[in-house]
């Protein structure tokens, strides 16, 4: 009977049949009962899972649970039911690799660590890499000569402090590496000193930027009395950025208006042109931005190209007359009498009815003009939405078949067609359908009538489960061979020709012979000789043919040889007859011829005596080699 396998939830993973094997179910390969070389898959089944199945490309057939270790990537990974995600541990290269979801990355070629949330590689630390050495701001606490701790910013650049921020003056208990000693303490050993604000570690650092406290312009009498402070703020520069919290006016009479430029190079107006408020720009081929702020950053929100006509809105870069970053919104109506492409991860069209001139819609457009491969179109098709479930039609590469989760329901007087052909209608299975294969089960059928019944190619498969025929009477083979029978294994079992010839020329050879007169190599078998066994060969060769005998077939011989015998004690009875003949004799000194009488022959009535025969038996063993009888050993008895 076949093995049914569950997985540890108890759920049948497989059905397995006697003698089969199954290496489709899972990444190993299941072995059925009485299968013949079973060793072979067990160990390659224990060296699967000692490896974790270790390859660059995911095992084809696997569990939830499931462990791979993907030599492309170098890591351990394990199967959740839908796919391999990785077993944990930060990943040590100098490249990126592939990640997913959670997975921190050290770049050993930067010495920094990443993370992955999904989406992006964000950098946990530190902000500088290598090659740039330590470049940031760094809180440390430090005592002071009183006890009290203080908190205060280093400054690094290049591996070098080059500054220490601090929110109070103080006098460090121990000494910073790398800070100068204070110039004006007069104890010895002179200590530092960090002072309220920002420290530089060289009197050559500079300040950039503008100061907040500055001394003043003054006006004075002629007696130097001040009149006015006058600070940077009640002046406009003419040589850097300046304002004024007046109003300016620029009233030209040529309408020359406000003029921007680079040195003495013009590159901006702004001016009436016919009455008309005009911007304009002076240099040719020369772009034009309008810029926003966000804190210390700065965003394009209108660019010109003006050498390829192009505006961009919240784009620097147009690549189209009019290219918009980010969404878009029209209350009227918007009138499009080119192509419209649309890129993104969503379209929403919220609309009560669509309407499209075109009889065909094209998915999986990569580009908008080049359709990708099958793994582009895998999961393509039409989800409909729905609170109780969605309803999709859709694409499968694995199958190569269109897939749906509902059931389809064909109107009255509709029927399924293949290349235009009917194959099935509401109450008919139709003519042109020819074969019908994989039917698990039929129904009562009230009448059943094949004409020719036949089995394709004249052939019978079972795949998953033994065959049984039950009949009430006799099953008649009409004088025809049954062929393909394996070896039997149970008493019950039929056998095949093969397997019974086997037996029959395997079965041992068991008689005896006389041997007496044989003595190749030796005529006995006392004191432990071999005995005649070269003759005994040929002899056994002749009854029973070693060619006709399967190798290893063994012949067990009770071999006789006597050797001697001794007659004694003869008493003849009354001869009951004699005869003579007469015999020409040939003298030697006479010519004439002359006859004898010689006894021809003697019958006895009764004749008896003692006849002792001394007898030498051997047990010899043969077996068939190669084609031939060879002998084993003697035993002598």
């Amino acid at each position: 009977m076949s093995y049914r396998l569950n997985t540890t939830d108890g759920q049948l993973l497989v059905d397995l049949v006697d003698g089969q094997i199954d290496n489709t179910s899972t990444d190993i390969t299941l072995v059925g009962r009485n299968y013949k070389g079973f060793g072979e898959f067990l160990n390659e089944n224990y060296i699967k899972i000692l490896e974790n199945f270790a390859k660059t490309s995911a095992p084809g057939s696997p569990l939830t649970g499931q462990l791979w270790y993907d030599t492309a990537e170098e890591r351990l990974k394990i199967y959740n039911g839908e796919t391999f995600k990785s077993a944990g541990g930060p990943v040590v290269s100098n490249v990126r690799p592939n990640l997913v979801t959670g997975d921190l990355w050290i770049d050993s070629e930067l010495n920094q660590i990443w993370f992955f949330d999904g989406r992006d590689v964000v950098l946990i630390g530190p902000k500088y890499t290598a090659q740039q050495q330590q470049t940031e701001t760094l809180a440390q606490s430090i005592i002071d000569r009183n006890g009290q701790e203080q908190v205060v910013m280093f400054l690094y650049v290049k591996g070098t402090l080059s500054g220490i921020y601090s929110d109070a003056t103080f006098v460090p208990l121990v000494n910073i590496p790398g800070f100068p000693l204070n110039p004006d303490d007069l104890t010895t050993p002179r200590r530092q000193i960090i002072r309220q604000g920002f420290n530089p570690v060289s009197e050559n650092f500079w300040w950039r930027g503008t100061s907040s406290s500055t001394r003043s312009l003054v006006s004075t009498d002629d007696n130097d009395n001040v009149i006015e402070s006058l600070t940077e703020a009640n002046f406009m520069k003419t040589d850097r950025n300046t304002g004024t919290t007046g109003t300016i006016k620029i009233q030209n009479p040529n309408g020359g208006g406000l003029s921007v430029g680079v040195d003495t190079t013009e590159f901006l107006t702004l001016k009436v042109v016919s009455e008309i408020s005009t911007l304009e720009m002076q240099r040719p081929d020369k772009d034009f931005r309008i810029r926003t702020r966000r804190g210390a950053s700065f965003d394009t929100a209108l660019y010109i190209d003006s050498s390829a006509q192009r505006i961009g809105l919240w784009n620097a870069a147009p690549t189209v007359n009019l290219d918009v970053s980010g969404d878009g919104r029209f209350t009227g109506n918007l009138e499009i009498e080119g192509n419209l492409t649309v890129q993104g991860d969503t379209t929403t069209i919220n609309v009560a009815t669509l309407q499209v001139e075109d009889q065909q819609i094209e998915l999986s457009m990569t580009d908008g003009a080049a359709a990708g491969d099958d793994s582009v179109a895998d999961g393509g098709g039409i989800k409909l939405k729905s609170t109780e479930g969605d309803k999709t039609i859709y694409w499968s590469a694995t199958t190569e078949n269109w897939t749906t989760n509902q059931d389809f329901d064909l109107v009255s007087g509709k029927a399924y067609k293949i290349n235009d052909v009917t194959k099935l209608s509401a109450d008919r299975l139709h003519d042109s359908v020819l074969y019908a294969e994989g039917i698990v089960s039929v129904g009562t059928l009230q009448n059943f009538n094949a004409e020719n019944f036949q089995f394709r190619n004249s052939a019978m498969t079972v795949t998953t489960t033994p065959l049984s025929i039950n009949s009430t009477g006799t099953i008649t083979v009409n004088n025809q061979k049954i062929t393909g029978v394996i070896a039997p294994t149970d008493p019950l079992d039929v056998t095949n020709k093969q397997y019974v010839d086997q037996q029959i020329d395997s079965e041992p050879v068991v008689t005896s012979l006389d041997v007496t007169g044989y003595s190749n190599p030796a005529n006995t078998f006392d004191g432990g000789a071999s005995g005649p066994y070269i003759d005994v060969i040929g002899l056994l060769d002749f009854l029973y043919p070693a060619t006709q005998k399967e190798n290893g077939t063994v012949a067990r011989i009770l071999a006789t040889t006597y050797s001697a015998a001794t007659v004694s004690n003869i008493s003849i009875d009354t001869i009951t007859q004699k005869s003579y003949v007469s015999l020409y004799v040939d003298p030697q000194d006479s010519t004439t011829p002359q006859f004898e009488s010689v006894l021809a022959d003697v019958n006895f009535d009764t004749a008896s005596g003692n006849v002792n025969i001394t007898p030498s038996r051997g047990k010899m063993e043969f077996e068939v080699v190669g084609g031939a009888w060879q002998w084993v050993r003697t035993t002598s008895i």
